[in-house]
């Protein structure tokens, strides 16, 4: 069964706590897929993860559909992609297509207050991956 993570937000902004997450579950071993649908909102994260902090390294690869794609342990995608052994899946900002969503062990949300982060708990609630 999927294990998903929902992540309070104090506001709108999520940036920050998600590499933070992002840095946690690299330096635990884990192999990840953040899925950020916005191509711009993509190459600003991916600037991002190497900018964040002084003296942090996240290696990490935007998807590409090149053969030669490097193997790294964070991959960065708008599209429904499963880079071999990775097992979580990181939700950068709109939420991905439910279905791809389930064929990873463990899902990271962001949730902000008010209406849309209700929302967003709602549609979760309605994929049956919340009780």
């Amino acid at each position: 069964m999927v294990r998903l993570i929902l992540h309070p937000l104090p506001g709108e902004k999520r940036a920050g706590k998600l590499v933070q997450t992002i840095e946690e579950l690299y330096t635990g071993g884990r192999k990840l897929v953040v899925w950020v649908a916005d191509e711009n909102r993509r190459q600003i994260l991916d600037e991002y993860l190497w900018t964040f902090r002084k003296l942090s390294f996240v290696p990490h690869a935007v998807w590409t559909r090149q053969p030669d794609m490097p193997a790294e342990p964070v991959v960065l995608t708008g599209e429904p992609v499963k880079p071999p052994g990775a097992d979580v899946l990181v939700v950068g900002d709109d939420l991905p297509p439910i279905e791809w969503a389930q064929g990873f062990d463990e899902i990271h949300d962001f949730v902000p207050p008010g209406p849309a982060g209700e929302e967003r708990t709602h549609l979760w609630r309605e994929a049956g991956l919340l009780g």
